[in-house]
């Protein structure tokens, strides 16, 4: 497998994506693979896949969500990788005209939620966002309950959060704020809160005790915890929705037919109980159980989520943040 990382820096400058592009080596037999979700997966199935297709070269370029989706952009009249995987579906909504079509054969293992109706893109996990309390830092009991703590004074400079430019997770959250309780809540939290460029930055730092509230994904937590990190989940009160993880093939790739076998292997079910033992996720397969010791759907207030009103206001809703982010 060849690996390479991108920075949003360089994507957003044209000849920076050309020198980058230009690093993915062209093959015989190949699939590029932009990828959002975590190295120890992407690994697993990479071996899988070319144990599977002898002579297949796996190439894999990672990035955050919001930065794999401007590479894509940036290289739409030319592109150089064959799939997304791992962002929000509302990743794949907001410019679903980059996208090909497939019908793969693990299609019926979907609920409708789950998969594009035109086959664009299939669920990969689905998983509520949730706070991530460092309880040697900040007793349970103090920790914030809802949404709406989290714009609390008392909360101020301890509350850690990634870019939504950057994390599809992030974004996610800002969504679910301003749906529930308007920019004026958000600009509260907005002050409130330190930001970092990537998602694994936001839980990671909350378990090693440098700040001690996060905003993340539930298995992050999980994963922390199972490593022996003192953190505790908190879903809010006011309600979290359950968001859609999904992998899809980039229209005009360089390898359609490699791309098809690597979206159908990792829409499979040996694929997806993978996805749930290394990374703790539930899978957005009907027949894969979730992982042990995440909270159960039943004890989790659950509100709905929008994916085509979340990808259609992106552009306004990052231009707010900004703004309101240059007033900090």
């Amino acid at each position: 497998m060849i690996t390479l990382k991108i920075g949003l820096k360089r994507i957003a400058l044209a000849a920076g994506l050309a020198a980058a592009s230009a690093t993915v080596v062209a093959a015989a037999e190949s699939v590029v693979i932009y990828n959002a979700i975590s190295t120890k997966v992407m690994q697993a199935y990479t071996e899988a896949f070319q144990k599977a297709n002898p002579g297949v070269t796996v190439q894999v370029v990672s990035g955050g969500s919001g930065e794999l989706l401007t590479r894509i952009r940036a290289e739409r009249n030319n592109p150089r990788g064959d799939l997304l995987v791992g962002p929000d579906a509302d990743v794949f909504d907001v410019a679903i005209d980059l996208f090909e079509s497939h019908k793969s054969p693990e299609a019926g293992a979907f609920d409708a939620a789950a998969q594009h109706k035109d086959g664009k893109y299939y669920g990969f996990s689905t998983n509520f966002q949730a706070f991530i309390v460092n309880t040697k830092m900040m007793p349970a009991a103090q920790a914030p309950k809802t949404w709406t703590d989290l714009a609390k004074p008392e909360f101020k400079g301890k509350i850690l959060m990634a870019n939504p430019a950057q994390s599809g997770s992030a974004y996610s959250q800002m969504q679910q704020i301003v749906k529930m309780h308007g920019w004026d809540v958000m600009e509260k939290i907005i002050a409130n809160t330190t930001f970092v460029p990537s998602s694994k930055l936001a839980f990671q730092n909350v378990a090693k005790g440098e700040i001690p509230v996060g905003l993340t994904s539930e298995f992050n937590i999980l994963q922390s915890k199972e490593e022996g990190f003192p953190v505790e989940a908190v879903y809010p009160a006011d309600g979290t929705a359950l968001i859609i993880d999904a992998n899809g093939i980039i229209k005009g790739g360089p390898n359609p037919a490699n791309a098809k076998k690597f979206l159908d292997y990792i829409s499979s079910k040996s694929a997806h109980e993978i996805l749930v033992q290394i990374d703790k996720r539930r899978s957005a397969r009907k027949d894969v159980s979730p992982p042990p010791g995440l909270t159960p759907v039943s004890a989790i207030k659950v509100v709905p989520y929008d994916t085509v009103s979340a990808a259609t206001e992106r552009t306004k809703n990052l231009e707010m943040f900004d703004k309101i982010f240059s007033r900090k």
